[in-house]
Order: structure tokens, then C-alpha cells, then sequence
């Protein structure tokens, strides 16, 4: 079913944040398997506990007035075909692990994944309106829930804001290539993309009702596409001029992740993860991310 990148060895993404019934699996940290030695951190950093905030969406990007998220989801709008993420070049500061310098990292990245994937948005006629983002040491209170400090980043539909827990991929993971927190920031990013379309509001009504495996199965739809998301906007970058070595470890970092590092199947298998992480990287169309109309043997 799926095409594979050869440009690099990789095993997948778990992040967080969707909608709803989500955010019951959401409360957990979702790790990654042990780095091989060769990417290990060669260096640690002191962070801080201290939480930055990016300023409100410009006028510019707000939704036109015609422009609506459509709750569907194997049928929502954005499945155009050719459609994809557009070669974006993105300047980004050099990047350490302490919190202000996350924040400068994510608030530089941000616009960039902006300029991606407005195109795709607008020729679906969806609203455009781009994400806050905020970066933080410490425990947060969002409008999805309390995040802590120790636990994954999250995307909150309910206020448009990805926050991103720097110390967990620093201390926890003990991580410190910029590729690893792109690629997570990229993955949140896609479940913002989900809201925008309509496909976040339709994955929590169809949860609302969903139990056991049949809920489960939901959410790793949803996770994979954010997953596939994340591919596409990783290739649209690269096109654009972000370096190799920014762009392979986050793809490396998101095909390490997935369900057998944790007690709850709700993001797919490490082999899944990877799968759909390549596809979106290799494909780079939005058709390519469609998980709600792929066989359950495609999002275990």
C-alpha cells in the first residue's frame, strides 16, 4: 500500500493532542525507543521552567469570511488530488534545549509550516488561520487539560495552540538534535492542520460513540495522518533548503515512536508509524495521508 523512503533507516511519530475522546490517551507520555549510540546527545543543557507564548495570528492569516472547516472525514475537502505541502524555504535560529531557545526555534518554524500548507487549504477553500505556540518547563493548564512538564507535546483544537513541553525531550529522552523537536512540532502541527479542515471536529463525533478497540482504532487514524502530515511538511522543508541534518533525525525521531513503548494502542505500531511517516515524506500528497479510508492492517 505504501511507498518507502531509501534515503534513510528508520523504525515512528507519537504525539499528542486531537480532539475529545482524545485527550483521554492524550494525558500519558508517549515515548521513543532507545537511541542507537550514534544518536545519542553529545551535550546536555540546563532548562528552565519558565513558559513563552507567541503572539496572536496576524490579520493576514485569519480564516476569509467564506472559508469553514467541513466535519467529514475520509470525504473531508482537503483530499485534492495533487494536492500537497509547497516548497518552503525556512530560516531557522540555531537551536539549543533550554526553553527560551525552543521558543525562538518553534516561533521561526511556525510561519514556515504557515506558508506549506496555505495553499492546500485555500484551493479546499478551509479556513487558514495559523496556530499559536506555546513552549513551556513547567506544568501547564490548557483548555484540554492539565499538561505536565513530563509528559509530550500537545496541540489543543479548543484554543489553536500547540504546546510544547521542552523538557520532556530534553531530560526525559534526553534528546538535544533540532531534528527530534521539529519533527515532534511538525506532528502537532498536522493535528492543527486536522482542525483547520474539519476532520478534528468529525474524528470527536465519531469518538463520542466509539468504545474499546473500535475507539482506539480512531485515534490511531488520527495520530497516523498527523504522522503522514508531519512527513509531508519535513519534505516541503527540505525542498526549501532546511538542511539534512535537521530534516533525517526528525524523520529517524518520528519512525522510532509508537505503541509498543507504551501500555495504550491508540497511535499505531513502531512498523505503522514508520510507514505512513515515509509515505508523507516520499509522497507529499494530501491524498497519500488519507488513514480514515485505509484497512484497520494499515493503522494497527
Amino acid at each position: 500500500m505504501l511507498a518507502a523512503v531509501t534515503v534513510f533507516v528508520i523504525g515512528t511519530v507519537g504525539a499528542v493532542g486531537a480532539s475529545m475522546s482524545a485527550n483521554r490517551a492524550e494525558q500519558r507520555s508517549y515515548q521513543q525507543t532507545a537511541p542507537s549510540s550514534s544518536d545519542e546527545p553529545t551535550t546536555t543543557t540546563e532548562t528552565t521552567s519558565e513558559t513563552t507564548t507567541s503572539d496572536e495570528p496576524t490579520t493576514s492569516d485569519a480564516p476569509s469570511s467564506t472559508a469553514r472547516p467541513v466535519v467529514k472525514l475520509g470525504d473531508n475537502p482537503i483530499n485534492i488530488d495533487g494536492s500537497g505541502a509547497v516548497t518552503t524555504p525556512c530560516s531557522l535560529p540555531a537551536f539549543d534545549t533550554d526553553v527560551a531557545a525552543q521558543d525562538a526555534f518553534y516561533q521561526a518554524a511556525l510561519p514556515c509550516l504557515m506558508r506549506a500548507w496555505k495553499p492546500a487549504l485555500q484551493q479546499a477553500n478551509l479556513p487558514t488561520d495559523m496556530p499559536r505556540v506555546v513552549t513551556t518547563g513547567s506544568d501547564t493548564n490548557t483548555p484540554c487539560g492539565l499538561r505536565t512538564w513530563n509528559q509530550t507535546a500537545l496541540y489543543c483544537p479548543q484554543d489553536n495552540t500547540i504546546y510544547m513541553t521542552a523538557r520532556y525531550y530534553s531530560e526525559v529522552e534526553g534528546r538535544s538534535e533540532a531534528g527530534v523537536f521539529l519533527g515532534q512540532f511538525a506532528h502537532e502541527f498536522g493535528h492543527a492542520l486536522q482542525r483547520l479542515s474539519g476532520i478534528n471536529a468529525a474524528y470527536g463525533q465519531a469518538s463520542a460513540t466509539a468504545q474499546g478497540e473500535a475507539g482506539l482504532e480512531l485515534t490511531r487514524r488520527s495520530e497516523l495522518q498527523a504522522t503522514c502530515f508531519e512527513g509531508m511538511t519535513l519534505a516541503a522543508l527540505q525542498n526549501g533548503g532546511v538542511s539534512d541534518d535537521i530534516i533525517f533525525p526528525a524523520l529517524r525521531d518520528s519512525a522510532g515512536r509508537g505503541d509498543e513503548n507504551s501500555s495504550v494502542a491508540d497511535h499505531g505500531s513502531i512498523q505503522t508509524n514508520s510507514t505512513w511517516v515515509q509515505q508523507g515524506f516520499s509522497k507529499n500528497r494530501v491524498t497519500q495521508c488519507n488513514t480514515w479510508l485505509s484497512p484497520s492492517s494499515d493503522v494497527d
